[in-house]
């Protein structure tokens, strides 16, 4: 008899999966450049599941929205993001806080989103040079991001106290 072996994923675990992985590919960085690909896939990744864990809360359909075809389909990254920096969605409990990005997490988040998570996921046929001179700081950016989502919104995140403890190893 063949014993199946199933692998579950939930909101929390997705995005902290993403970024488990983001951590490893930054480990690489210095021996493989090529690796700041995959941290910035994956970090962009952790950024967009916890932008959905937190304004989820205990209900799915505060992240989806009506497709023109029909059925529902998860918001924009750019919706969570708006979303996480607003108050009517951001508060849930008495301990709820919003996001409140500083002018360089701003930036590094649109850095982050727009021009390379982007450019990498849609690839164009063309020679593109990246400057890695600034990628600590966007990533560093984005990870404490991470931090305040998963960790210090005081909305519903179902995370373990394992889960916590990992995620304040990774962005640290």
């Amino acid at each position: 008899m063949i014993q199946r072996e199933y692998v579950r994923f939930t909101e929390e675990s997705n995005a902290l999966d993403y970024l488990e992985k983001t951590i490893e590919f930054i480990r690489h960085v210095e021996a493989n450049p090529t690796d700041w690909k995959w941290a910035i896939i994956s970090l962009h990744g952790a950024l967009y599941g916890f932008l959905i864990c937190a304004l989820k809360g205990t209900n799915s359909d505060n992240v989806l929205v009506p497709c023109k075809k029909g059925g529902r389909r998860l918001i924009s990254f750019a919706e969570a993001l708006k979303r996480c920096q607003d108050q009517s969605y951001m508060v849930m409990t008495v301990n709820s806080k919003i996001l409140q990005l500083s002018p360089d997490q701003e930036r590094s988040i649109g850095f982050i989103h727009q021009h390379f998570r982007n450019y990498f996921a849609h690839y164009q046929p063309c020679l593109w040079s990246i400057e890695l001179h600034g990628m600590p700081e966007i990533v560093m950016d984005g990870l404490d991001v991470v931090r305040f989502l998963s960790l210090e919104t005081g909305n519903y995140l179902h995370l373990t106290a394992k889960d916590r403890k990992k995620i304040e190893t990774f962005v640290a």
